[in-house]
C-alpha cells in the first residue's frame, strides 16, 4: 500500500485550507507531516531536505499542485520510491492525484480521481538486483548520482539505506542488520570512501559481492574504452585498484613450488602476486609511456603547424559531445545521457570562417575519483593543457552544477591548465528559467544555430588575439 486514503483524507482536513500539506510516509504510513503557506517555503524546504530510512514517499496536497521539475533526479536524490501530488477543493475534499512512481530504473506517472485511485502494480523482474549505502551526510544531487552511476554500469537499485559515515567504514553489523529487510539482493554497492580491507570483510560477513563507487566507473571505462588510450586508462586503473586491494587482503600464507617464471620453492602466494602485479604494473607504464610519446609527437605536429587547438572539457554528461557535433556541423562522436559515453579522446579539424582549428572532444569527468583513477587520465590532461583555449561546458539545469564548476577548475588548474585559458559555457539554457550572471563566459543551447555562430565567433576572437 501506497498510503491510506482515510489519513491523507484526515490530514487535509485538519489543517488551513490554503496551506500546502506535505506528508512523509514509510510503507503506506504516514509518519509525520508539515504545512507551508507558500510554494517557495515549500521549495525552500525540499532543496535543504536530506534522504531518509524514514521514510520512502512524499504526498504533498494543495489546491493548486506544485510543479517539482526533473522529477527523476528529484526522486533518487532522496531515495524516494513514490511521489504523491493531490489537488483538493475549497472543502478540502481531494479531487485529483498524480502519483510518481519507480520500477527499475525508469519513473511511471499515472493520474486519476483522487477517490477512484488504484495502485499500480510494480512487480518486474530486475538484473542485478543490488542493496546501495549512502551516507548520511551525502546530499540529494550526490545521492542522484551515484544511483544513475549505478545504473549506468548495469546494476538496478532495489534497496537503498542511508548509514552514518563511520558505518561505510567499519559498520558490518548495522549494515548486515539493514539488509535483513531486503529480499532478492545480489550486490552491494557502498557510495563512500570505503577501504578494500572492509569490503572483503562485508562480502564474508553477507556472502554478497561488495562494490565501491571506483568498481562502477572502472566498469562504466571497461563498457566504453575503444581506442589505445582509453584501454590503457581502464588498464591503469585497474592494476591500481588491484594493488590497494592486495595491500589490504593478504590472506594466503600457504607455500608454493617453484617453476617456469615463479622465483622457486618458498614462494609465498603473497609474493607471487606481489610479483604478478609488479609485471602488470610495468607493463601497463610502459605502453602508457608510448601513449604519452604518442600524443606529444602529435601535439608538437600540431604545434609546427601553427594550427591552433580548443579543448571542451567538463563534468560528465554536461553536453561535451554535443556542442562538437553541433560546432562541426556533423555526428562525429556518440551523444548520450550516460556517464562516460566515451573515454577516448576525439580531436577533428575545422575551418573557423577559413581558419583551420583542432577541435578536442575530452572525457567527461566526475567528483570524488580516487586518486589512481584520476592518474589515469594524464595523458587527457597534457592534452587539455597544451590546448589555446579550454571551453568549460557546465549542464545548467542540474542542481549544484556551481559546485561542479569549482571541481572541474580545480581538476585542470591542478594538472598544469592556465586559469586564463578557461572559459564557462552553460548549456540547455532553454531549460531553465533563471539564468544567473556570469563574469566569464555565457549561457547557451546547442541546437539553437544563433548560439553555435556565436560559439564560433567567440572562439575565432579568442585565437586571433592570441596570435
Amino acid at each position: 500500500m501506497i498510503f491510506s486514503q482515510e489519513q491523507v483524507l484526515k490530514i487535509i482536513k485538519e489543517n488551513p485550507l490554503n496551506a500546502i500539506k506535505l506528508m512523509f510516509l514509510s510503507k503506506g504510513a504516514v509518519t509525520h507531516s508539515t504545512i507551508f503557506v507558500s510554494n517557495w517555503d515549500l521549495f525552500d524546504f525540499l532543496e535543504k531536505l536530506k534522504a531518509s530510512n524514514d521514510f520512502d514517499t512524499i504526498l504533498i496536497a494543495a489546491k493548486s499542485a506544485p510543479k517539482i521539475v526533473e522529477i527523476r533526479s528529484f526522486m533518487d536524490g532522496l531515495l524516494l520510491q513514490d511521489l504523491a501530488l493531490v489537488e483538493h477543493d475549497d472543502e478540502k475534499i481531494p479531487e485529483n492525484i498524480t502519483l510518481f512512481y519507480k520500477t527499475s530504473s525508469k519513473i511511471q506517472k499515472i493520474s486519476s480521481p483522487f477517490f477512484l485511485f488504484k495502485e499500480p502494480s510494480k512487480k518486474e523482474i530486475t538484473d542485478n538486483p543490488t542493496a546501495a549505502f549512502f551516507s548520511s551526510e551525502s546530499t540529494a544531487s550526490a545521492i542522484a548520482e551515484n544511483i544513475k552511476l549505478a545504473e549506468d554500469a548495469g546494476f538496478s537499485i532495489t534497496e537503498s539505506f542511508v548509514v552514518s559515515a563511520q558505518s561505510l567504514k567499519n559498520g558490518t553489523n548495522r549494515i548486515s542488520e539493514l539488509l535483513k529487510t531486503a529480499t532478492e539482493v545480489e550486490n552491494i554497492i557502498l557510495f563512500s570512501d570505503t577501504s578494500a580491507s572492509f569490503l572483503s570483510k562485508l562480502e564474508k560477513a553477507t556472502n554478497l559481492t561488495v562494490l565501491s563507487r571506483d568498481d562502477l566507473i572502472i566498469s562504466i571505462f571497461n563498457a566504453r574504452a575503444e581506442g589505445t588510450g582509453g584501454k590503457l586508462k581502464l588498464a591503469s586503473a585497474v592494476v591500481a585498484k588491484e594493488k590497494a586491494a592486495f595491500r589490504n587482503k593478504i590472506t594466503g600464507l600457504s607455500r608454493i613450488k617453484g617453476g617456469i617464471g615463479l622465483k622457486g620453492p618458498g614462494e609465498t602466494k603473497e609474493e607471487e602476486r606481489k610479483r604478478i602485479l609488479k609485471n602488470k604494473e610495468k607493463n601497463v607504464r610502459k605502453q602508457l609511456e608510448n601513449e604519452f610519446s604518442r600524443l606529444e609527437f602529435q601535439r608538437k605536429f600540431r604545434k609546427r603547424s601553427r594550427i591552433a587547438t580548443v579543448a571542451i572539457v567538463g563534468y560528465t554528461n554536461a553536453g561535451k559531445s554535443t556542442l562538437f557535433n553541433a560546432l562541426l556541423n556533423e555526428e562525429a562522436t556518440k551523444e548520450s545521457d550516460r556517464f562516460f559515453s566515451s573515454i577516448d579522446p576525439k580531436i577533428r579539424k575545422f575551418s573557423l570562417f577559413g581558419k583551420p582549428v583542432f577541435l578536442l572532444d575530452t572525457v567527461g569527468f566526475i567528483s570524488n575519483m580516487s586518486n589512481d583513477i584520476t592518474d589515469a587520465f594524464n595523458a587527457t590532461f597534457s592534452e587539455i593543457a597544451a590546448s589555446d583555449l579550454i571551453l568549460h561546458i557546465i549542464d545548467s539545469t542540474e542542481k549544484g552544477w556551481e559546485e561542479r564548476k569549482k571541481f572541474v577548475e580545480t581538476l585542470l588548474t591542478g594538472n598544469g591548465c592556465e586559469k586564463r585559458n578557461i572559459v564557462p559555457l552553460l548549456s540547455k539554457k532553454g531549460k531553465i528559467k533563471i539564468k544567473q550572471p556570469l563574469r566569464k563566459g555565457f549561457f547557451y543551447d546547442a541546437f539553437d544555430p544563433e548560439d553555435i555562430t556565436k560559439i564560433k565567433k567567440f572562439i575565432f576572437d579568442r585565437l586571433s588575439e592570441e596570435e
